[in-house]
């Protein structure tokens, strides 16, 4: 009753419901064991993160809420607090259009002239699907608002994504991600192919990273993340530990 439940929300990502948990904290390094950055997650009655922080050291650095609609989607993620502009509040909207409970539409609305659209275009036996992104970005000093076009194709098997194929019509640039996973549905590598192949090969910033990543687990007897690793080129860093805290009238506390 406990182990969290992977559900599909947003368009090309996965969210967990944690049943009974109320917080989770996280606590993250850059890959060598030493991490000043944490975080806070807080959970509704049916297992949603609504509330999240993140903090360096004991200074809180953000805050969001959340609110979803019935399939569990974001309808608002609200940023209440930001370290470097306290007065501000940005909020984030999205709208969904459905058919037998797949997205076929979403939008985002970014500020008030900025805003993501993306629409599925070709569905094949819901194992291929193609979806056209169009972000829209108003510039004031032009008075103009430019569109940026992506197509992502969306390969499945056994409800599993397996490829991500992202295309920009603009530089005719591919970009293919390909997905492994575990008997138990974590993903278990994760692949980049750029086509055409860049002169320079891209820098990961903010922790190892890679083109070619394989990811470990330590779980609890829930089947929760408690430390989780990325492996690159042979050598293993660990990147996050979670403990979880339980509702007090079920559970006392869970890690």
């Amino acid at each position: 009753m406990l182990s969290p439940t992977i559900v599909k929300s947003q368009l090309f990502v996965h969210n967990e419901l944690y049943p009974e948990v109320k917080r989770i904290k996280g606590k993250y390094s850059n890959g060598s064991g030493s991490g000043r950055y944490w975080s806070l997650d807080y959970v509704d009655s049916i297992g949603r993160v609504i509330k999240k922080e993140s903090y360096r050291n004991n200074q809180l650095m953000s805050r969001n809420e959340i609110k979803y609609d019935n399939q569990n989607n974001i309808l608002f993620d609200i940023q209440t607090f930001d370290f470097n502009e306290p007065a501000r509040i940005d909020t984030f909207k999205y709208e969904y259009k459905y058919s037998d409970n797949r997205i076929t539409y979403q939008f985002r609305k970014l500020s008030e002239n900025d805003s993501t659209v993306i629409e599925l275009i070709k569905n094949e036996g819901d194992s291929i699907l193609k979806y056209q992104k169009k972000s829209f970005y108003f510039r004031p000093q032009t008075g103009k608002t430019d569109v940026y076009e992506t197509i992502y194709t969306l390969r499945f098997k056994n409800s599993l994504l397996i490829s991500n194929e992202i295309f920009d019509p603009k530089d005719n640039s591919k970009e293919i991600i390909t997905y492994e996973y575990f008997d138990n549905g974590r993903l278990k590598r994760r692949t980049i192919k750029r086509i055409p192949e860049p002169k320079l090969k891209d820098n990961y910033c903010g922790g190892p990273g890679g083109d070619d990543e394989y990811y470990k687990y330590d779980l609890d007897s829930h089947g929760r993340i408690k430390i989780f690793y990325r492996i690159i080129n042979g050598k293993i860093y660990k990147i996050a530990t979670y403990k979880y805290y339980l509702d007090p009238l079920l559970r006392s506390f869970g890690c």
